[in-house]
């Protein structure tokens, strides 16, 4: 597969292949299957640029799929530090508060509050690569042989018939768009390092947590022929010394009838495991010093149950992408007064699935409207707005993507950078900052890790 032709007619063979072999459900028709390697990738990517080519052409033999020379992990395993491939490119233009109006349709929210209220606030705006690398081969093949089988349970809120796939690579909700998103590739078993710093409005730095987090991926797991989980983590606490030895962890279930119970924490004062059921919805997490909730971690967090989701369709907009200067940065680099350094970030003009949540008659949130934007070669997330019950923007998130191209290539977006413009701090979060690790392949947990009753064993005073 590695000339384009020959992708597309791979993807094609096996797309016809199965469009004539009966499928249930609301499955994608016939004629829209064939369009996976014809028009779209198994992620649904349009693989044809836009019209004056600012958008190239996905070409799988330009995708980021192995490491450039130089590149050396602190964890053999992989991981930080990344060579920044790109590093030599120059800025096409900036976008600022003085020509925002001829870009406006292309920049969000978030983007558009900050530059209207910071005159140095940018985006530097480079050549547009998309670096994401195609799915591994069993990924691949479960997505294009499995096409139809994946659908929805509850209302959406509930995955169902899925397994190590793209489930919606042809989106017709936005529930199907965030479970692409809920559920996008990674290595089953990984496990990393990383930092959260509170920044104030002076400019002020604030140690959050330091953290190391082990993280079960199982819906990606090849060895299984189906699963129950999108996700199991466990949280281990280091720093600052308030939570050190402290512990949280979290299930994110593919069905709300599976379990109900999936959040716990440890604290090692009372040496005792909690159920932690407020560790959901709009409660405030502590986590990211209190700047966002807890469904807003990662862009989006658990049940998808209290809003209607709304696919808007695939748009242009200029998003942080490549953003390998944004990952390696030390703490003190990336610092302004309000705003993240706007040399240190590094922005292309992609094509998104842009989702936006109205909360539900009834039910009740600090954020009643979501607008989140996710990348069409890889289903992660690129940016997150949410508006206050006055429809007033009030948190936004700038997700640092890039490629780790280690042992098995894939779009990495753990680090984020968290605006809430009514206090108007920020966050720099999920970051390896100087001599932290970030994420690496480890081998398969033990059955029992991810248990409360191995949280309690493993804690200490």
């Amino acid at each position: 597969m590695g000339e384009k032709m020959n992708y597309k007619k791979y993807l094609l063979s096996i797309a016809v292949s199965y469009a004539f072999a009966g499928q249930g459900f609301a499955a994608p028709s016939a004629d829209e299957i064939k369009q996976i390697g014809s028009t779209l990738t198994e992620f649904g990517a349009t693989i044809a640029g836009n019209s004056d080519g600012s958008i190239p052409a996905y070409d799988p033999a330009k995708a980021l799929t192995k490491p450039p020379a130089g590149y050396s992990p602190r964890q053999a395993a992989g991981g930080f530090p990344y060579v920044d491939p790109y590093a030599g490119e120059k800025p096409l233009f900036s976008i600022t508060s003085k020509n925002l109006a001829q870009y406006a349709d292309k920049v969000d929210d978030g983007n558009k509050a900050l530059l209207a209220q910071y005159p140095d606030y940018r985006l530097d705006v480079y050549p547009t690569h998309r670096s994401a690398p195609p799915l591994p081969k069993f990924a691949h093949d479960n997505t294009l042989n499995n096409i139809a089988k994946p659908h929805l349970e509850g209302e959406g809120t509930g995955l169902a018939d899925a397994h190590a796939q793209v489930p919606f690579p042809i989106p017709k909700t936005g529930n199907e768009a965030m479970w692409n998103f809920v559920v996008r590739f990674f290595r089953p078993y990984e496990s990393g390092n990383f930092a959260t710093y509170l920044i104030d409005s002076a400019g002020e730095k604030t140690l959050v947590t330091d953290s190391t987090v082990f993280y079960e991926h199982e819906y990606w797991d090849p060895s299984k022929t189906s699963s129950d989980y999108a996700n199991r983590l466990v949280n281990n606490n280091k720093a600052p010394a308030a939570k050190s030895g402290s512990k949280d962890m979290r299930y994110t279930p593919l069905r709300l009838d599976i379990k109900s119970d999936s959040a716990w924490s440890y604290s090692p004062g009372q040496r005792r495991v909690r159920l932690a059921p407020e560790f959901k919805y709009d409660t405030v997490s502590a986590q990211y010093g209190g700047l966002i909730t807890f469904d807003e971690i990662t862009g989006f967090d658990g049940k998808q149950d209290r809003f209607e989701f709304k696919l808007i369709g695939k748009k242009e907009m200029y998003v942080p992408y490549n953003t390998y200067r944004t990952a390696s940065a030390k703490l003190d680099e990336l610092v302004k007064s309000g705003f993240v350094n706007p040399d240190k970030v590094r922005w292309e003009l992609h094509r998104v699935w842009e989702v936006e949540a109205t909360l539900k008659s009834g039910q009740r949130h600090t954020n009643p409207k979501k607008r989140f934007y996710l990348d069409e070669d890889s289903w992660n997330m690129a940016m997150y707005n949410s508006y206050d019950a006055a429809g007033k923007l009030h948190h936004s998130q700038n997700f640092v993507l890039f490629v780790g191209y280690d042992d098995v290539p894939m779009m990495r977006s753990e680090g984020v950078l968290i605006y809430d413009h009514s206090k108007r701090n920020y966050a720099l979060a999920s970051l390896p900052f100087d001599t932290r690790t970030g994420w690496y392949a480890v081998p398969p947990f033990s059955p029992n890790l991810l248990s409360p009753s191995a949280m309690a064993g493993a804690g200490i005073r």
